[in-house]
């Protein structure tokens, strides 16, 4: 019924001044692009290497939770790690002082400030967005010449790193690709940049790159975020499932004897080009785009605060939509189901009217669901501050 996503990201400041209308045109996924900083100290309220120093102090963290990287000469699988599986806080230090990078993946699930950044950014590209933590010390390098499977940003935060871009020898890995030491012969950088406190550098899948501290006695903090993007091979392994349902040509066995080879190359190019236009003729694209669109919105984790601090709920209780989560309302059965991160809420249809006017950006209140009774129209306005759809005014 309404989709209504979030506000449109931050994409646009952190890559300034390039546009990010000619980012998607001629860049994404094609090529690397460097956005000098507009201010040193821009990224610092995200992370800093004095806020890691006290996570590593202070916090508990397990395998999993934090690595260590050395180019040369290499670490040991899980360096940094006592047998009971516990981070070692003082083996840690120790490794950092012998040129190890210190690594925080996915801290955006422990760390607020990241989170937002999530969000923000998962709004520009319609995928789920992570980051990794890269705490360098000086003259130092975490990782051999490689590439990743997946695009990345990355926010230059404290000291300098000089990073060396070469060629993409697979053009576009799949997802789960990893990349394999060895396997590509080494050639000349083909550009080469130095990224200051406040830079972004954007990174397509597949190119390969490596990058060293670029100074003596200061460290290299960095913010990688990385783009989890679906891809068209996604989409049409998800459309022939959808066709499939209804297309019983589809769901026939493949022709006894075939591995006896009994059954010719013609016939399988015949029978394959008939099942492309079986799909072609039968998929439900407006379905397979509701799945994908669903699947993106719901897989994000809810934002809950204040939910626990909120207090009564009165009839001056104004709500508004939380920021940075996109929604949908759609039809249920004989109910309505509002998509949000974390999962779908249903609610009856005489919420409709009040669930429309959160969507549109406008303030609601127990007198918006004057159709339901005073009951109903509480439970609906606790389960969207519950869930994190809404928040006070």
């Amino acid at each position: 019924m309404t989709l209504s996503h979030a506000s449109p990201g931050v994409l646009a400041e952190l890559i300034a001044p390039h546009a990010p209308e000619a980012f998607f045109e001629t860049v994404f996924e094609t090529s690397a692009l460097h956005a000098p900083g507009s201010a040193p100290e821009r990224f610092t309220p995200l992370i800093s290497v004095s806020a890691i120093d006290a996570m590593l102090a202070e916090g508990l963290f397990r395998e999993g939770d934090l690595s260590m990287a050395r180019a040369e000469p290499r670490l040991a699988d899980g360096a940094g790690l006592r047998d009971d599986g516990l981070v070692d806080r003082g083996e840690v230090a120790r490794l950092y002082q012998q040129g190890a990078t210190l690594i925080l993946p996915q801290l955006q699930a422990r760390h607020q400030p990241l989170a937002d950044l999530c969000r923000k950014l998962e709004a520009d590209f319609s995928c789920p967005v992570q980051t990794n933590i890269y705490l360098t010390p000086p003259n130092a390098q975490g990782f051999q010449t490689h590439y990743d499977n997946h695009d990345v940003l990355v926010l230059q935060v404290e000291g300098r790193k000089r990073w060396r871009l070469y060629d993409a020898p697979v053009g576009v890995p799949y997802r789960g690709e990893r990349f394999t030491p060895g396997r590509f012969a080494q050639t000349e950088p083909r550009q080469e940049l130095v990224l200051e406190p406040g830079d972004v550098l954007y990174v397509p899948r597949g190119l390969m790159h490596d990058a060293v501290n670029e100074g003596d006695d200061l460290a290299s903090l960095h913010i990688t975020t990385g783009l989890l993007a679906k891809t068209w091979a996604d989409f049409l392994l998800e459309a022939v499932s959808e066709a499939a349902l209804r297309t019983p040509a589809l769901r026939r066995a493949l022709p006894p004897g075939y591995a006896r080879g009994v059954v010719s190359r013609d016939q399988f190019d015949a029978a394959f080009q008939s099942a492309l236009r079986d799909v072609a003729q039968n998929a439900d694209l407006d379905a397979v785009i509701g799945l994908f669109t669903d699947t993106a919105i719901t897989s994000r984790p809810a934002d809950t605060h204040g939910a626990l601090t909120f207090g009564a709920l009165t009839s001056d209780t104004h709500l508004k939509r939380r920021p940075l989560i996109a929604l949908e309302l759609t039809e249920d059965g004989d109910h309505l189901a509002l998509v949000a991160p974390g999962g779908a809420l249903t609610f009856d249809r005489d919420a409709e009217a009040g669930l429309e006017r959160l969507l549109s950006g406008a303030t609601i209140r127990l007198s918006d669901f004057s159709a339901m009774d005073d009951a109903k129209a509480r439970d609906v306005l606790e389960r969207l501050i519950a869930y994190g759809v809404a928040e006070r005014v």
